[in-house]
């Protein structure tokens, strides 16, 4: 995928499956936590729809904060995730 697709992805996610209401904030630099207002459960859910949805692997281990701040660090960290696999 490339990286507008897994944006376009990301967004489709927070839109349909997590119904996430502060999405007139969506953009590349909007911050996870104080700009759309998800919580740590819900990025637990996001990262869940990904793998599922996009079907992109994420382990457990590799997770870590700062690849979650912006929708932009998520899509970047897809993208390595795709290269790994």
């Amino acid at each position: 995928m490339t990286r507008q697709q897994l944006i376009e992805g990301i967004y489709d996610i927070m839109k349909n499956s997590l119904e996430l209401q502060t999405l007139s904030s969506f953009h590349e630099d909007a911050r996870l936590n104080e700009d759309l207002y998800m919580d740590s459960v819900m990025v637990l859910q996001l990262i869940l729809h990904i793998e599922l949805d996009l079907g992109i692997s994420i382990p457990d281990e590799i997770l870590v904060p700062k690849d979650f701040k912006t929708v932009g660090t998520l899509a970047s960290f897809l993208e390595k995730q795709q290269e790994v696999k």
